[in-house]
């Protein structure tokens, strides 16, 4: 039996176990508008929902590796803010980031990768220029990215940012411990009664 089908065997027999308990009760779980969308890392290697304390299936989760911004995320995003009218969208990093080490790798040694991950490299690389963060520190540049990332839905999103501006929808650019999962935030845009880290009240 190759490696994909093992893989998926086990997937299918997980599936079996997870749904069989709950069968019945899911369709509920879509009924309701979710309370926030998460803009994640790929490899962040631990749910939105438990990240946050939240019911299973209940957020909006986004994801690309190193936070890259294609059409699929300003589409879903777009549909989760103007759509479902969630409040709510957190950038969501993490300490450890494999594509941050990747970026600050490319950054030192002055050599880019080939393939896809050069746009991941290049994406972050132009976070550690704009926040002009110690690119020797992968949290330094991990925390400067998720602030980047969320600057620039506003930019490329205008339908979102006109949310912001509105005070229907806050953006909170934060980060995870891979400790013990606190959440850290870097930077929120419009009011969400955080003390520090405030880059816009309205755009």
């Amino acid at each position: 039996m190759s490696d994909p089908m093992i893989t998926w065997q086990r997937l299918r027999s997980g599936n079996e176990r997870f749904h069989t308990p709950v069968r019945g009760h899911r369709g509920g779980l879509t009924d309701n508008r979710p309370p926030a969308a998460v803009f994640r890392c790929a490899d962040a290697g631990v749910p939105a929902e438990m990240v946050f304390g939240q019911r299973w299936g209940s957020l909006i989760d986004v994801s690309t590796w190193g936070h890259v911004i294609d059409t699929g995320v300003l589409a879903t995003l777009d549909y989760a803010v103007n759509g479902l009218e969630v409040p709510l969208i957190v950038v969501l990093g993490h300490q450890d980031c494999h594509a941050m080490r990747t970026a600050v790798r490319a950054w030192n040694e002055a050599v880019m990768p080939e393939g896809p991950t050069r746009a991941v490299v290049e994406h972050a690389i132009g976070s550690i220029v704009r926040r002009g963060v110690d690119a020797g520190s992968t949290e330094a540049v991990t925390s400067a990215h998720v602030v980047e990332t969320g600057l620039a839905l506003l930019e490329r999103a205008p339908a979102i940012a006109r949310r912001v501006d509105a005070g229907k929808c806050a953006i909170v650019c934060a980060t995870t411990n891979s400790t013990d999962g606190s959440v850290a935030v870097h930077g929120t845009i419009g009011a969400v009664g955080e003390v520090d880290g405030s880059l816009l009240e309205c755009v």
